[in-house]
């Protein structure tokens, strides 16, 4: 009689797998066609790829030779239970399978947070933007410590980019929040300040300086006296310049706080002759410290108070006066370059810009907050209201008297109507430029001055950055 087949080789010739009929070719014995009938019961055919053995059958049936006919359909309900079995085996693992994939597509799995020292070990730097790169090559090319750039237009900050360092030689990077120093650019703030009082009444832009300094009108210089407010402010009243070194300390040493230091300085201009007169353009800083006087002594309010509740508060943003190193360590030094130096400023060397001309010029902040204020003008002139301001009074700042209006250079630049500004004070240099028709503004920051060349480079970048970023529908192209 044929030997049995293994109980975990039941698979017939004509269900085998590759491997299964591959045995079953070399081994007559595991022929299940040699079986009696009743032993060629219906098989699993995936068994014989399962590592897994049937239990042991009753010693009672362990034997096929000594099983009856009569009790074979004991050995065909016991493979059909394991046949069950195996299914249910095929089954659950299916069902595992699916939950699991479930799992994973299901959403994010819940994790623990990696230290942030951690994080920033395995930061990947992001891919600079062109505007990126525009800062890289400025100010490599020009060796400036540090570059900032920003695009606006009137709803906000378009696009932003920073290089370099705080302090040329240091590894401190220059970031977007620093205090920059900008200069002149502080003219048109103080001009805007001055702008609410006229709202108000206080002031107005026809006023005389008679009718400003009452009390000195009778030793008033006569050529002064029908000078006005809005004259001071467009740079054609005949007074003196005050934009050189030597000029600057040529200034008494006036004692008092800085408001009555700066109504001894409207003093003492006023009763000495112009320098020429009134309604000729002549760029002065004298201009604004006597606004400034004129103000402090209408409302009994400092410069200072009266720039915070009136412009920079409005306006939410950080503004300090003097160098940004006198606000903290954490800030821009200015430098100046000479001959292809770069020169930290020392502030022991008390190089400041007079008290009485803070006005004109010394007044730092950041980049991010300087683009609340243009933005504030670029509305305006755009005759968008909702500002600090009503734009109709914007646009009365930016009237120009010969080619100045109060705090703006006004021209065409590539045949587009423009507002435009520099302020520096020998260490910091900064730019803004506004093109309403364009609904664009750009504003650059840097921590150097003394290079002619890299000052020229920098306000082509604005005009070009303007072009670049200019809407074509309001560009005309």
């Amino acid at each position: 009689m044929p030997r049995p087949v293994s109980k975990i080789s039941s698979t017939p010739r004509d269900r085998a797998t590759p491997m299964t009929s591959l045995l079953l070719s070399n081994s007559s014995s595991m022929s299940t066609n040699d079986l009696p009938a009743y032993r060629q019961f219906r098989s699993n055919p995936s068994m014989i790829r399962l590592p897994l053995q049937r239990p042991s059958l009753p010693d009672w049936i362990r034997d096929a030779r000594k099983v009856s006919p009569e009790k074979a359909w004991w050995i065909q309900w016991y493979n059909k239970q394991m046949s069950r079995r195996t299914r249910r085996g095929w089954m659950n693992m299916a069902v595992m399978t699916m939950v699991a994939a479930a799992m994973v597509f299901a959403g994010p799995v819940p994790r623990t947070v990696a230290p942030a020292r951690l994080l920033a070990d395995i930061a990947i730097p992001a891919r600079p933007t062109a505007l990126q790169r525009d800062a890289i090559i400025l100010r490599e090319t020009y060796h400036l410590p540090a570059l900032e750039l920003c695009v606006i237009d009137a709803d906000g900050i378009i696009e932003v980019a920073s290089d370099g360092v705080r302090k040329a030689g240091g590894t401190a990077a220059i970031e977007e929040s620093d205090l920059f120093h900008v200069g002149s650019m502080t003219k048109a703030m103080t001009a805007t300040m001055l702008s609410t009082l006229v709202q108000e009444g206080k002031l107005s832009w026809d006023m005389t300086m008679t009718q400003a300094f009452p009390a000195i009108a009778s030793i008033m210089d006569s050529r002064y006296s029908g000078v006005t407010l809005e004259e001071l402010l467009t740079h054609t009243s005949g007074l003196p310049r005050y934009t050189t070194d030597l000029e600057w300390e040529s200034i008494p040493p006036f004692t008092g706080t800085p408001a009555e230091q700066r109504q001894a300085f409207a003093r003492m201009l006023l009763t000495r002759p112009p320098i020429g007169p009134a309604g000729v353009y002549r760029y002065s800083n004298a201009g604004y410290a006597m606004a400034t006087a004129i103000a402090e002594k209408a409302t009994g309010e400092t410069w200072e108070q009266l720039m915070q509740q009136r412009v920079f508060g409005p306006l939410n943003i950080l503004a300090v006066y003097g160098w940004p190193l006198l606000s903290g360590d954490g800030e821009p030094w200015g430098h100046r370059i000479k001959d292809g130096v770069v020169t930290p400023h020392d502030l022991a060397d008390h190089y400041r810009v007079p008290t009485v001309l803070a006005p004109a010029g010394d007044i730092s902040m950041s980049i991010l907050d300087y683009s609340v204020f243009a933005r504030l003008h670029l509305a305006g002139l755009e005759d968008i209201n909702g500002g600090a301001l009503p734009a109709v009074d914007i646009q009365r700042l930016h009237r120009p008297v010969l080619e100045y209006s109060s705090g703006w250079h006004e021209e065409l630049i590539d045949d587009v109507p423009t507002s435009w500004h520099r302020g520096t004070c020998d260490t910091f240099d900064t730019f803004v430029l506004l093109q309403p028709s364009r609904d664009i503004g750009v504003i650059i920051f840097t921590n150097a001055d003394g290079d002619d060349a890299a000052a020229k480079a920098l306000f082509a970048e604005m005009s070009r950055l303007a072009a670049l970023y200019a809407l074509p529908s309001k560009d005309g192209n």
